[in-house]
C-alpha cells in the first residue's frame, strides 16, 4: 500500500503524467498503472529505478507515507490525514499529454465514490477540455438536488482538485468525496486546527449544516465554475455532453483567432 500511495504523491509532486513515467522506467503504462493502484507488487528492478529516480531508498518507498511531511510522521498526535486521499488523485490525459476534465454524469456518482482512485474506472469517464483554466487538476460532477441554489439538480459544477486539508478556506463550495456519504456538494467551514473536522454548509436554509472529520474526506474539488442547462431534463443525457463539447470546441477556436 505504502508503495503504490508513494509512486502516486511522488509522480504528481514532480507533474509527470503516467505514461511520462512508464517511458522513464521502460515498461507500459498500463503496468505501470497497475503498480499505481496497488494492483502489481514491485520486482526489484523496477524498486531499484524508482528509488533512483526519485532520490528515496527502497525502504522509504515500501515502509513510509511520504505524502505526509515529516513534522507529521513524528508527530504521533496528528491525525493521518493525507493517507486518505487529499494528496494524490488519478487523472487521464488527452494526446498533448494535457490533463483531461473527466465528467462524472449523476448515474457514474454512487461507482465515483468507490472507485475514484481506480484508474479503470476514471478512463471510462467522458472528459473534455476547457482553454484558459489556470494550473490545476479539475472534474466535473453534475449535481444532484437543490440544496445549492442557484446551482440545481442537472447541473454540471467544474472544481479544482485540493491536495491538502489546509487549501479547504472557509466558505468556498466543494465537492467532496466521503467514506460514508459518497459524493456532496456544500459550503465548507474548515474546523480541522480546532476540532479535526469539517463543517458542511448548504445555501438553501432548509437544510441543516451537519459535521463530518476530516479523516472521512477523500477527495476535495473547489468549484472554479458550473455549468447549467435549465431547460433541459435534469439527468445526465446525450444533449448535455453534446453542449459541453460545443463549449469545448468555441474556446478552442476563440483562443485560435487571437493566436
Amino acid at each position: 500500500m505504502y508503495f503504490s500511495n508513494n509512486l502516486k504523491y511522488l509522480r504528481k509532486k514532480r507533474g509527470n503524467t503516467q505514461e511520462e513515467m512508464a517511458n522513464v522506467l521502460g515498461i507500459k503504462r498500463s503496468t505501470y498503472a497497475d503498480y499505481e493502484n496497488g494492483k502489481t507488487d514491485p520486482t526489484i528492478a523496477f524498486l531499484m529505478k524508482t528509488s533512483e529516480y526519485f532520490g528515496h531508498t527502497p525502504n522509504e518507498l515500501l515502509t513510509t507515507d511520504l505524502g505526509i511531511p515529516l513534522f507529521h510522521r513524528q508527530n504521533k498526535e496528528m491525525p493521518n490525514l493525507y493517507a486518505d486521499g487529499l494528496r494524490v488523485v488519478t487523472i487521464t490525459v488527452n494526446g498533448n499529454k494535457k490533463e483531461n476534465i473527466e465528467f462524472v454524469p449523476v448515474q457514474a456518482i454512487a461507482g465515483y465514490a468507490a472507485s475514484f482512485n481506480n484508474q479503470a474506472f476514471i478512463e471510462e469517464l467522458p472528459r473534455f477540455q476547457l482553454p484558459g483554466l489556470p494550473e490545476g487538476t479539475y472534474r466535473a460532477f453534475e449535481i444532484q438536488g437543490d440544496s445549492m441554489p442557484p446551482i440545481h439538480e442537472g447541473f454540471i459544477v467544474i472544481g479544482q482538485y485540493v491536495e491538502r486539508w489546509q487549501d479547504l478556506k472557509n466558505g468556498i463550495r466543494c465537492v467532496l468525496i466521503l467514506k460514508n456519504e459518497g459524493v456532496v456538494f456544500k459550503r465548507v467551514v474548515n474546523e480541522v486546527g480546532q476540532n479535526r473536522r469539517l463543517v458542511l454548509v448548504s445555501d438553501n436554509p432548509e437544510f441543516l449544516p451537519y459535521t463530518v472529520p476530516i479523516a472521512e474526506v477523500l477527495e476535495a474539488w473547489e468549484m472554479k465554475a458550473f455549468i447549467g442547462f435549465p431547460d433541459e431534463p435534469k439527468a445526465f443525457n446525450e444533449v448535455v455532453f453534446e453542449k459541453l463539447q460545443s463549449i469545448e470546441e468555441k474556446l478552442a477556436g476563440l483562443i485560435t483567432e487571437k493566436n
